[in-house]
């Protein structure tokens, strides 16, 4: 879903659960990173009305609720997933200096396709942040 910077202000305003992710702003590397849950910065610290979010993904471990934000033009796409485990997962090196690997959970759904005559085959639809290896 795509949202403007009000409202994804207001979403990002009603994350009140802990965290594991990163944050990174259009202005800088990412430094925001959260290796075990933790809460977020208030809006206003990562704001200098110089800058804007360039991606944040996160992973609530408990619900097991996987965000990602991506700056688009000038909108944020916004995804929310719910992992239950059966996805496959894969790890990754990241681009900060002592931080684990980051596990990326692969959404995939069984979709009609016109070359298969019309049988349903797995898509690939997404790739999940799911926490930190």
């Amino acid at each position: 879903m795509l949202k403007s910077r009000e409202e994804l202000e207001a979403y990002y305003k009603n994350l009140t659960q802990e965290y594991e992710g990163y944050i990174q702003m259009s202005d800088d590397k990412i430094k925001d990173v959260f290796i075990s849950s933790s809460s977020l910065p208030q809006w206003s610290e990562l704001h200098n009305n110089i800058n804007y979010i360039l991606e944040i993904a996160l992973f609530e471990p408990s619900s097991k609720k996987s965000i990602l934000i991506r700056q688009q033009n000038s909108e944020w796409l916004v995804l929310e997933k719910i992992l239950n485990g059966d996805e496959p997962m894969d790890s990754y090196f990241t681009l900060t200096k002592n931080t684990p690997k980051m596990k990326i959970a692969q959404i995939w759904k069984e979709e009609p396709n016109e070359f298969c005559l019309d049988m349903e085959v797995l898509e690939a639809k997404c790739l999940m942040f799911a926490g930190f290896a």
